[in-house]
């Protein structure tokens, strides 16, 4: 189907919906409020998305109308409050972002998220990119500004409190940063159910998110990172893979060359069949790092490969509810490490979710944490 087509779909979806629960819409964040639906439009649960929502992801939106977005104000804002059995300190109730995202014009949109609060302390920038839509028949999508890399989805909105390990895997001082949001440049080729994605990418994390950081593009981690995959926005399954090439400056001199590769699978929850997350990644360094030898000489490591995989199934409950059940597995410098998390998250109240997770981790004590999280337009639609 063309993107006009899907287009026209999505506005036939959304009258739909309006007239399924009528009155105030009940929808985050403004995309769902403009149009007047449900978030499980685009969402299997908030913020993990859907087939349709991982389309207006990865076209930055332009898949959407922007006459019906100008409906509503495109700011909005989220507060949390956080509490981990482990965490030091166990309650955070400092959790509170800023959110814009809409139009620029008809040919470029944008995303800004600014943590105002994060963990209790000051917080850092997430989020800040534009992108240029009118390329390649408007199937290219140019991104430039702190972006979320090509990578699955789920690396970037997920529904379960713990992070993935597998996109973060450490290899000797080589941290991989597969799923960070990161300060370059990519190009998105959106067509049919070809999903093309290439980036070219600085180091991502706390340092290059903050204002007037000095050394944003210092002489870090470079990578090149890319994502193919067949991907219809209108069919439950999306199946590809993604990689990387970049580099890696060590302490003691010397850079770390390294690559990785990865298929994935994922299949959102249908007709009573729960959904699946699947993925195998394979990495490899050529110059990890050095190893002190008794006499307090350094060695190098010499080239390492690793693997990593994460296994999730989830499925709805409860009408609105999600379950969610995550193992993962890496492998790096022969240190076997697993972790596991179950998670359950719920909608109870308009713009208000609760989350609730256990997780598990190789040589650590089980443990459990919670997120209630508020979510709220700044205006009511026009």
């Amino acid at each position: 189907m063309s993107p006009r087509g899907i287009r026209t779909s999505v506005a036939t979806a959304a009258i739909a919906f309006a007239a399924a629960w009528p009155g105030t819409a009940v929808a985050m964040p403004v995309f769902a409020q403009a149009y007047g639906v449900k978030c499980n439009v685009c969402h299997t649960q908030v913020p993990a998305l859907n087939t349709y929502g991982r389309y207006v992801q990865r076209t930055g939106y332009a898949s959407l109308d922007p006459h019906v977005l100008r409906r509503a104000l495109p700011i909005w804002w989220d507060q949390s409050v956080n509490y981990d059995v482990n965490g030091a300190p166990r309650w955070a109730a400092g959790n509170m972002a800023i959110h814009a995202v809409g139009y620029l014009g008809d040919d470029v949109t944008y995303h800004f998220q600014q943590w105002i609060l994060q963990n209790n302390q000051a917080g850092d920038l997430d989020t800040f990119w534009a992108t240029y839509n009118n390329l390649f028949h408007r199937d290219g999508h140019l991104f430039v500004g702190l972006i979320e890399a090509p990578a699955p989805s789920p690396y970037s909105q997920w529904m379960d409190l713990a992070g993935f390990t597998t996109p973060e895997i450490v290899v000797g001082e080589h941290p991989y940063e597969l799923d960070a949001n990161r300060w370059g440049t990519k190009i998105d080729y959106i067509k049919g159910s070809l999903d093309l994605e290439a980036g070219y990418m600085y180091e991502g994390g706390t340092v290059v998110s903050q204002w007037g950081a000095s050394s944003d593009f210092a002489e870090t981690d470079h990578t090149f990172q890319y994502k193919l995959a067949y991907a219809n926005p209108q069919y439950p399954v999306e199946a590809g893979v993604y990689g990387a090439r970049g580099s890696w400056p060590l302490t003691e001199g010397g850079t770390d060359q390294y690559w990785a590769f990865a298929p994935y699978v994922e299949r959102d929850p249908s007709n009573g069949v729960p959904g699946i997350l699947a993925i195998y990644q394979m990495a490899h360094d050529a110059n990890p790092g050095f190893n002190t030898s008794p006499n307090g000489a350094l060695a190098p490591i010499g080239p390492t490969p690793s693997t990593a995989q994460t296994l999730e199934l989830y499925q709805p409950i409860f009408n609105e509810g999600l379950l969610s059940f995550r193992k993962e597995w890496t492998n790096s410098l022969g240190a076997l490490n697993q972790t596991a998390n179950i998670d359950v998250n719920y909608p109870v109240a308009r713009f208000l979710r609760v989350y609730v997770e256990e997780y598990f981790s190789s040589y650590n004590k089980p443990g459990w944490a919670g997120m209630i999280w508020w979510t709220t337009p700044f205006s009511s639609v026009k």
